[in-house]
């Protein structure tokens, strides 16, 4: 193994497991899947040997739980008969989106929900209700107040507010944004009570693509999606604004496995700058890139939502980057397959930041 590709870090009790046991497909019991944009391009391959290989087969029950893009990934992931292909699918969708030189809020979220609803297939939608093994959760945040709103000015005076709301107690978050849970039928993750009200919406056929699509609406860029069959009533936003990084405890037995494209969990969107530290962090595995992968990706970074304006007019340019990442994906992938083949995680595992 090359232990530059790779960066593992875990709370206690996962590394104590795999230091007596190594990793087993049967000791993982719920998949993390972080908002982030075009940073997932960095873990398709990984997801593609995940759930296309790894844990593909009888088992016990894995939790997947995603906010934003990792609601999108996930999804993908339980389609009965090809998910590595539909993550794929995915996958050269949204390299290939493409937009006007000052696209407004319609034209983002018409691209974006095409992407989705054409990735949506019968497969996907089938196996989010009736995957014999996998349960997904998709978190979407519905907006309270002045932030259900989609004008602009009150949108963004609502954005202010609630950042200086998390910047002094992060409960009072939940005045502006209650997290609401789209669940498959028995998922049964474990949320903590942190002061932000949270809700349980069963996923059905008539309300899948509004809630997945939901988990990744950007406010401000793209338009929030109203009441969504079977849920309260609103405007359902992005499920990173409450569980960026889905800092949660889920599960009680087991380990949870977070692939990422960072070093750390940081539990919501507006803690990106109060560097808070995550609290359920005892069972999980992050296993994310390590600076050997990070220094052959194009600018030696991984993807991000900011590359639209920095390629701006430059499609093809940015189009060709982000299919270089892909490709060193592959790379990240196989250094993981690897370790876990050969039970190499025990000496390359290092302590996961936490509070308690």
């Amino acid at each position: 193994m090359n232990d530059a590709l790779l960066d593992i870090r875990a709370g206690p009790v996962a590394r104590q497991y795999i230091e007596r046991h190594g990793l087993t497909p049967t000791a993982v019991r719920a998949v993390t899947g972080a908002a982030g944009g075009p940073k997932w391009l960095i873990l398709g391959s990984l997801d593609r040997w995940l759930f296309g290989d790894w844990l593909h087969g009888a088992g016990p029950t894995v939790e997947l739980v995603g906010s934003s893009i990792g609601a999108w990934r996930f999804a993908m992931a339980c389609s009965l008969n090809h998910p590595a292909g539909c993550i794929t699918q995915l996958e050269s969708a949204y390299i290939e989106q493409c937009y006007s030189a000052a696209p407004s809020r319609d034209e983002i979220t018409q691209t974006t929900r095409g992407i989705l609803d054409g990735c949506l297939d019968e497969t996907v939608l089938k196996g989010v209700l009736e995957h014999p093994r996998l349960r997904l959760t998709a978190i979407t945040a519905r907006s309270r107040g002045p932030a259900a709103t989609e004008g602009r000015l009150p949108l963004g005076m609502a954005g202010v507010a609630a950042a200086t709301l998390n910047l002094i107690h992060r409960p009072w978050l939940g005045s502006l944004f209650e997290r609401v849970l789209f669940q498959s039928p028995g998922s049964r993750i474990q949320v903590a009570a942190d002061g932000i009200a949270t809700r349980r919406v069963t996923l059905s056929r008539d309300n899948m693509a509004d809630a997945i699509y939901a988990s990744g609406s950007i406010p401000m860029l793209m338009a929030g999606v109203r009441d969504p069959a079977g849920a309260p009533r609103g405007c359902y936003r992005d499920g990173g604004i409450v569980d960026y990084h889905i800092d949660q405890p889920l599960i009680d037995d087991g380990v949870v496995l977070m692939p990422h494209f960072a070093g750390r969990v940081t539990p919501g969107w507006f803690d990106k700058w109060v560097q808070r530290n995550p609290r359920f962090t005892r069972r999980l595995l992050l296993v994310g890139p390590g600076p050997g992968l990070l220094a052959r990706l194009p600018h030696g970074r991984v993807p991000d939502r900011h590359d639209f304006r920095r390629y701006a007019g430059h499609d093809d340019a940015r189009i060709r980057d982000w299919r270089q990442a892909v490709g060193e994906g592959e790379r990240f992938a196989d250094a993981f397959a690897h370790a876990v083949d050969r039970q190499l995680l025990a000496a390359r595992v290092r302590p996961l930041a936490m509070t308690h």
